[in-house]
């Protein structure tokens, strides 16, 4: 494994994240992922706003749980569950489980596929090549991607105590902002009291 040596432009951002940092906020020894991951993190995340302390313990808690203490970047289920899941996209035979969950935030579904093939300026890219996502590179960028098209660093940088209101199923709720950024990655309430440890533990070892 080459060590990740940080650029001068790198150090002079807000924040530096390490492989120890995610091996601590995971309660884990480092892994090669962890290590190939944090590279992209330092070159990535600042370009989408996310480069303080607070902004990345709310952004790296749900990449710990999505990937299962950063161990994967693809979800263990087949993806045959999508099958036909027009909210997705999923219209072809197979797009379940060519499309299933992929990169730290897990983008499942053909129509996300296409977007993020779009943001590139190639439209096709993921959704010809959809185990890109599993590449460090862009795990990270397409969780960014989501983090930015949904405005949660203006969630993230909310106090803890602060309730905030959302829509969830068809109703107003009173949630806190790591409850509020967890429905929005996840889209229920699916790992949300670990989801809240790892914020936890990301704030002390960030913050």
């Amino acid at each position: 494994m080459i060590p990740f040596n940080p650029s001068p432009e790198i150090l002079a951002m807000a924040y530096v994240v390490t492989a120890a940092h995610l091996a601590a906020i995971a309660g884990k020894k480092v892994t090669p992922l962890m290590e190939r991951l944090a590279p992209w993190l330092n070159t990535t995340c600042g370009g989408y706003g996310i480069d303080t302390p607070q902004e990345y313990a709310h952004f790296l808690a749900q990449a710990c749980h999505e990937t299962d203490h950063f161990n994967v970047l693809r979800e263990y289920a087949s993806g045959r569950a999508y099958e036909g899941r027009a909210d997705l996209g999923n219209t072809q035979a197979g797009d379940g489980v060519r499309f299933k969950g992929r990169g730290i935030f897990q983008t499942t579904g053909r129509a996300n596929y296409l977007q993020l093939g779009i943001k590139k300026g190639r439209r096709d890219l993921f959704v010809n090549n959809p185990e890109l996502l599993e590449q460090a590179e862009y795990a990270v960028w397409s969780a960014c991607e989501y983090w930015a098209t949904r405005h949660l660093n203006d969630i993230a940088n909310h106090a803890d105590q602060d309730r905030l209101k959302k829509k969830y199923r068809g109703a107003v709720i009173d949630v806190s902002p790591v409850e509020f950024i967890s429905l929005s990655v996840n889209g229920g309430y699916n790992g949300m009291d670990e989801r809240k440890r790892f914020y936890a533990k990301a704030q002390q070892v960030l913050v």
